[in-house]
C-alpha cells in the first residue's frame, strides 16, 4: 500500500502524516544550489544562507545578511514551488531579512541567538559537493528471479553520478532510486508503466541503498508515483517540464 513503511527509516509521501508541518530547508551554493532539509532550530541557521521555513499555513525565507543573490532567488522560488505544488496556491508566503525575524518565527524557533557566519568560499565548496552528493539508479527486477519472491531482491543500475540529471532518465516503464543519503533523503520514482512487483519492492530497495551507503539511520525515504513528484525532488534535475 502506498505510503505504507515497515523499518527503523522514516518514509514520507506527499500529502501524507498528520499533524501541523514544521520543516526547515537550507538553501546553499552558488551556481549548483541546493535545499536540504534541516532540523526546525536557530542552530541549523548561519548568516552566510537562505532557509525556509515552513509552518503549513505559512513559509517564511530567511534571508542571512551574506547569503548570495542566487540563494535568495532559488529560496524564493522553492517556497512558491511548495505553496503552489503542495498547499493548492493557499499558504502564504514572507519574505523574512536576517533581524526582522516576525514573532510567528520566533514563536516556533525561540529567542534568536547569535548565528554562525557563512562566507562566499563556502558557496563554492557547497558547489562541488551538491555536484556529487546524489546519484541515480534504476531499479529491476532481476532476469532470472520476481520481486513477489522470499528475497524481494531487485538490481540496482547506476544511470547518472553527478547532477543535475536530465528528466529525460526517468523512464515510466520503470522505477527509479535518487541517493541523496549526504542530505539526509532517498528517493524513489515510480514510473506510471513500471510492474506492480516493482513498485511494491520499491521501499526495501531504498532501504537497502542506505544500508549499502552507511547513510544514518535516519535518513528519510521519500516515495514518488510519476506526476507526484516534489520540489525538492525537481532541484537535482537540470529542467522540469
Amino acid at each position: 500500500q502506498e505510503g505504507g513503511v515497515d523499518s527503523a527509516f522514516r518514509s514520507t509521501h506527499p500529502g501524507a502524516g498528520t499533524g501541523p508541518v514544521r520543516k526547515l530547508y537550507q538553501v546553499k551554493g552558488k551556481k549548483n544550489i541546493r535545499a536540504s532539509e534541516r532540523e526546525p532550530s536557530w542552530t541549523s541557521f548561519n548568516t552566510g544562507d537562505c532557509f525556509i521555513l515552513d509552518l503549513g499555513q505559512t513559509l517564511f525565507v530567511w534571508c542571512g545578511a551574506r547569503c548570495n543573490m542566487l540563494e535568495r532567488n532559488r529560496a524564493q522560488e522553492l517556497a512558491a514551488a511548495i505553496r503552489d505544488g503542495e498547499r493548492g496556491g493557499k499558504a502564504g508566503l514572507e519574505i523574512v531579512v536576517d533581524g526582522e525575524e516576525p514573532p510567528e518565527m520566533l514563536q516556533v524557533l525561540g529567542p534568536k541567538p547569535p548565528l554562525q557566519e557563512g562566507s562566499p568560499e563556502e558557496d563554492v565548496m557547497a558547489d562541488q559537493r551538491n555536484a556529487g552528493a546524489a546519484v541515480l539508479y534504476k531499479a529491476r527486477t532481476p532476469q532470472d528471479t520476481t520481486v513477489s519472491d522470499a528475497t524481494g531482491r531487485m538490481d540496482l543500475s547506476q544511470v547518472a553520478t553527478s547532477s543535475p540529471f536530465s528528466q529525460s532518465l526517468l523512464c515510466p516503464d520503470d522505477c527509479f532510486v535518487l541517493d541523496n543519503g549526504a542530505g539526509g533523503k532517498v528517493y524513489v520514482w515510480k514510473g506510471r508503466k513500471a510492474n506492480e512487483q516493482e513498485r511494491q519492492a520499491a521501499l526495501k530497495v531504498a532501504e537497502e541503498v542506505i544500508a549499502r551507503m552507511g547513510h544514518s539511520p535516519r535518513t528519510q525515504v521519500e516515495i514518488l508515483p510519476q506526476g507526484r513528484e516534489t520540489p525538492l525532488f525537481k532541484q537535482f534535475f537540470a529542467s522540469w517540464k
